[in-house]
């Protein structure tokens, strides 16, 4: 074909200009297929970690408390009544303070007494005497043995007679049998008592006891001397240390409940006779129990889990057995070994095989492996 002067024909036809194209349209696919400098695609392994939080089990004391209902009363606790009818002539004390042993709450008039009293002192000194002059005739007068037995017997009646008359003077006043807080006085000055009248009650404080029944399931832990804590309604958050005392040698038949009673120190006297408490009694105790937070046991069709970090921060799933929960902490009973790590928060997002890296929380710094991220404790450990 004649070619035109405008459109020269190159040699090979349009085969040239077609080839130019391939080229150049290879080349950018190589170029797009580089980086800036000219390197290949990120490699697929190169994922990015998952974050979570860790902790490190470590075995611990794991005590199982149960919690039983009781009510304090104090050590000693009795309403003062008087020995003998009278009239009160003073008192002694004001209500609500604490008195010692011994002190006088009371005096009644007691002029009657003092006036016997005063009668045996004499009947005594008489009979003395004569006993005295008896004594000194035996030695001269065989006839008088006779006389001086009648005279020790006269002696002898009449110092019983002293020490009644003497009796009688003490009942006319009331003291404190023991140490303790006074309550409320029912009588006054000028008042006509018997020895049926209520005069105050006196409450020792010092230390106060706490009864309570336990189920039969508990009889194996109820022994002398087993620790409690008491929680009582007026003081919320703080507990009160005792010890048991006694255990009722026989169950309630009808309420089927072992009786115990517990000594709670109360040298501060904040607490009170006559407040409801709950008590925790240990019932049973382990040695080297291995405890995870409640948001580590993770729970699915297969069964319930936790998810194991390895040295190479890789998770994996680990099948456990569970036993007691306290203050939001599992035991592992089977599955884990002292020294472990497990993911605490953050297993929705955990898999087999998953690559982990630690969270730092604020409240506690990072946590890494190497230090634990403990979890709260609870009131069972």
């Amino acid at each position: 074909m004649a070619s035109s002067p405008g459109n020269p024909v190159r040699p090979g036809g349009g085969r040239f200009f077609t080839t130019g194209l391939v080229a150049v349209a290879a080349l950018a696919v190589l170029l797009a297929g580089c980086g800036p400098d000219g390197a290949g695609a990120r490699p697929e392994d190169d994922v990015k970690k998952v974050t979570v939080e860790y902790t490190r089990i470590e075995p611990e004391t794991l005590r199982d408390v149960a919690t039983f209902s009781g009510q304090l009363d104090a050590e000693h606790s009795v309403v003062l009544k008087a020995e003998t009818d009278g009239v009160i002539e003073s008192v002694g004390f004001e209500e609500g303070r604490s008195v010692e042993r011994g002190a006088v709450l009371f005096t009644l008039r007691s002029e009657e007494q003092q006036a016997r009293l005063r009668e045996a002192l004499a009947n005594r000194a008489l009979a003395e005497g004569v006993y005295e002059r008896t004594r000194k005739l035996v030695t001269r007068d065989a006839t008088s043995l006779a006389r001086k037995d009648t005279a020790v017997a006269e002696l002898e009646v009449a110092r019983a007679r002293v020490d009644l008359a003497r009796l009688a003077v003490d009942r006319t006043e009331i003291r404190a049998p023991f140490d303790g807080v006074l309550g409320f006085r029912w009588v006054d000055p000028g008042d006509r008592v018997t020895d049926e009248t209520p005069l105050v009650q006196i409450d020792a404080i010092g230390r106060l006891q706490v009864s309570f029944g336990i189920t039969e399931q508990g009889v194996a832990f109820a022994k002398w001397g087993a620790p409690i804590q008491i929680r009582v309604l007026p003081y919320p958050g703080e507990s009160f240390a005792g010890e048991v005392f006694f255990v009722s040698p026989t169950l309630d038949p009808a309420a089927r409940r072992l009786i115990l009673k517990a000594w709670v120190p109360n040298a501060d006297e904040r607490l009170r006779p006559g407040l409801f408490a709950d008590v925790d009694l240990e019932v049973a105790r382990r040695e080297n129990a291995l405890l995870v937070p409640e948001s580590a046991v993770v729970l699915d069709r297969h069964g319930t889990f936790v998810w194991r970090v390895d040295d190479d921060d890789t998770a994996h799933r680990v099948p456990i057995e569970v036993g007691l929960r306290k203050g939001g902490r599992v035991e592992v009973t089977m599955g884990l070994r002292p020294g472990d790590t497990v993911v605490m928060a953050g297993t929705h997002k955990v898999s087999e095989g998953k690559k982990l890296q630690a969270a730092a929380p604020a409240s506690t710094g990072q946590a890494r492996r190497e230090g634990t991220v403990a979890a709260p404790p609870g009131e069972g450990t």
